[in-house]
């Protein structure tokens, strides 16, 4: 999907759970709504049944927001199928993010947070390079398979080297996870969040302070007395300025975000990097092996 035809999902609308979040900062007092607040949802309901005029983002900036909501939902996309990838047991990856979440708690600036999570047993944070894996099984059975069946005969002493051969690539592949994990995924995973959280909080604030404007050009344009258009006109002029000053500051994070989002790259070396080294220390036991039942 092309950036342009992302541009609804980027700034140009927002859908009706994205517009209440947004309308807290326009309520007054619990069960009253400020004038603010009554305009906003005015303007955007009007502008949803197509009655009302609205003023549309530059095709630049529109882009930009377009391009940095495709790669945040592409990079978090990609996050949970490499969780996937690097541990494909639902019930292990479950673990193993209940047991990050419990970690991260503990570092939480609420002290009821912190208390509860020292109360939850746990492993320290991710398990993933700690649990055996399907070769650490399979070389475990067939070695004591093979030493059940006597290593004086082929057979048995076959299945003690293959098994042997297997564990060593389970110890292999729980060093490889450990490589990914902690080079690849959780840096992968995390970076940009905190910058992608502001530039969607500063979305929503130019979306409001967007309806503000729109809401303050319609009033003027249904005064019906000099005095009341004078007074409306000062709005616009105060809507323009704070419209035009939430307008950079959005662009600002986004341009930073856009900019910071190559680094990505770097984590996805690092991936393909521990999946070569695995793969070639993986064909290299397995190649002796090989050739010592060749003999």
């Amino acid at each position: 999907m092309s950036y342009g035809s992302r541009l609804t999902s980027g700034l140009g609308s927002l859908n009706m759970e994205d517009f209440g979040n947004s309308l807290k900062e326009g309520l007054g007092s619990l069960g009253s709504m400020s004038i603010k607040g009554f305009d906003r949802a005015k303007q955007f309901s009007q502008e949803k049944m197509g009655s009302a005029v609205k003023t549309e983002y530059d095709q630049e900036f529109a882009a930009l927001a377009a391009r940095v909501e495709c790669t945040k939902n592409s990079i978090n996309s990609t996050a949970n199928a490499s969780r996937n990838f690097i541990q494909p047991n639902v019930g292990a990856r479950l673990e193993d993010m209940f047991n990050e979440k419990v970690t991260a708690a503990e570092g939480s600036n609420n002290a009821n947070v912190r208390d509860l999570a020292t109360m939850v047993p746990r492993r320290k944070g991710s398990a993933i390079d700690k649990r055996a894996s399907y070769a650490d099984l399979l070389g475990s059975s067939m070695k004591n398979g093979g030493q059940e069946i006597g290593e004086t005969t082929q057979v048995g002493q076959t299945m003690v080297e293959v098994g042997g051969t297997f564990e060593r690539i389970g110890m292999l592949e729980r060093e490889y996870l450990s490589d990914v994990y902690t080079k690849f995924f959780k840096p992968f995973s995390n970076h940009l969040q905190v910058e992608w959280g502001n530039v969607t909080t500063e979305k929503r604030r130019l979306e409001l302070a967007r309806l503000d404007l729109d809401a303050a050009k319609a009033k003027v344009r249904t005064a019906r007395t000099p005095e009341v258009m004078q007074q409306n006109e000062q709005k616009v002029r105060e809507s323009q300025a704070a419209f035009d000053r939430q307008f950079e500051q959005t662009k600002i994070l986004l341009t930073d975000a856009d900019r910071k989002s190559g680094e990505f790259c770097h984590y996805l070396e690092e991936f393909i990097r521990s999946q070569m080294n695995y793969h070639e220390q993986a064909h290299k036991m397995l190649e002796e092996t090989y050739n010592k039942m060749k003999q």
